[in-house]
């Protein structure tokens, strides 16, 4: 009976020391693959936070800037188009750009319906926003909510537009959710746009664009105001008294110190070209700038041959224009 009872303690023995053998080998064989499994889900969850959080970035910084500036300039187009098909101003700007700019819309009607241009067709900010939403589901399975508060456009400088974006926006994935509110800028030059002052003042027959004169304020003389004309290109004056471009979608023929831009009307693309008024273009035909006949001058002197009637009769200006263009009387007499 002893020897059987040492036998049983020797296998016993046996048996716990197998147990143990076993138990260590699953340790060391399972306890390290569950840590670089762990390692690699958390590097994935990282990975994953940094790059929606790029895109989240990514959507303030440039994505939306970049889609304001281009629904910005197709809305000013759209608007300048809608003027010359109307034959008529628009009553108010702010409403009008934002109607337009968030659904392509004006007075709830399709404005490339009217205008016959397929400009705002999936282009506003409406479509972009939705666009957004999509292609971000899309690539990285996560939901963006878009809210545009607002959408606006206003003029600090004489030759660009400001357009201004006040929007919310959320995203939201599995692991983690961001939410902003921002306020958007950008501008675009106003240079190569038709000005929509000239189109509607003559039923769409005579079209300035909007060029820049690279004449310098001392340079001025006889000889740059026949090119100026001659080519439509505009000048801003220190404390200017024309309006700006945007004053002029509404008619609001005022003096705009910062951004008043003015050009010189070609007499042989209005009707009619003989006008007892001064042909600088925001006063020309504007009854709240009427020019009194004794302070007009014909920009032509035929005693000394100067002027430029030759290539545009009827030319005239006011006192205050002869002396900013440096027009001396050698090339210009009194009217009356």
């Amino acid at each position: 009976m002893g020897e059987v009872r040492m036998g049983m303690k020797k296998k016993g023995i046996f048996f716990t020391f197998i147990a143990i053998t076993l138990m260590a080998v699953f340790i060391l064989v399972f306890t390290p693959q569950a840590d670089i499994s762990l390692k690699k889900d958390t590097q994935s969850v990282a990975s994953r936070i940094s790059s929606i959080d790029s895109y989240v970035s990514d959507l303030q910084n440039n994505y939306f800037e970049t889609i304001l500036r281009a629904v910005s300039y197709k809305t000013v187009l759209s608007l300048i188009f809608y003027m010359n098909e109307t034959g008529s101003f628009v009553p108010n700007i702010d409403s009008a750009f934002y109607e337009v700019a968030m659904n392509g819309t004006i007075s709830n009607v399709p404005i490339d319906n009217i205008t016959g241009k397929a400009i705002m067709e999936n282009n506003s900010l409406s479509n972009w926003s939705n666009k957004i939403t999509e292609t971000a589901q899309d690539t990285l399975n996560v939901n963006t909510t878009i809210k545009i508060i607002n959408a606006s456009i206003t003029q600090t400088s004489p030759w660009s537009i400001d357009a201004i974006m006040a929007v919310n926006f959320a995203v939201k994935s599995g692991i983690a959710s961001w939410e902003k509110n921002s306020t958007i800028k950008s501008s675009f030059g106003i240079e190569g746009l038709p000005d929509p002052y000239y189109l509607v003042n003559t039923g769409g027959n005579y079209a300035n664009y909007v060029k820049k004169s690279t004449v310098e304020f001392s340079q001025w003389n006889i000889t740059k105001v026949r090119e100026h004309v001659r080519n439509g290109t505009y000048v801003h004056w220190q404390d200017s008294k024309a309006p700006s471009f945007l004053m002029r979608f509404t008619n609001t023929i005022e003096p705009s110190a910062c951004c008043g831009i003015e050009s010189l009307a070609n007499p042989n693309r209005i009707v009619p070209s003989d006008v007892i008024d001064s042909y600088a273009d925001y006063i020309l035909g504007n009854p709240l700038n009427d020019v009194p006949c004794s302070e007009l001058f014909n920009i032509t002197n035929p005693a000394t041959g100067g002027g430029i009637w030759d290539e545009f009769p009827y030319f005239k200006l006011d006192f205050e224009h002869v002396v900013l263009y440096n027009i001396t009387s050698q090339d210009s007499i009194g009217t009356c």
